[in-house]
């Protein structure tokens, strides 16, 4: 199917939850709350986190 971005995330909450914590950049940060956003189910698809981070789809999906 056209346009259906597959993902795997192997860290766990509790990683991704320890990783934002240790980032010092805010780009950094962006992308780790975007793994953990998906992770934890707070956002069902790359599109919803985009929109939850306040930016464009294909700029996360990069």
């Amino acid at each position: 199917m056209a346009g259906v971005y597959k993902l795997e995330i192997k860290e766990s909450e509790a990683e991704l939850k320890q990783l934002l914590g240790a980032q010092t950049t805010a780009v950094g940060k962006e992308r780790v709350q975007l793994l953990y956003l998906l992770k934890t189910g707070q956002a069902a698809t790359v599109q919803r986190a985009a929109q939850l981070l306040g930016r464009h789809r294909v700029t996360v999906q990069e």
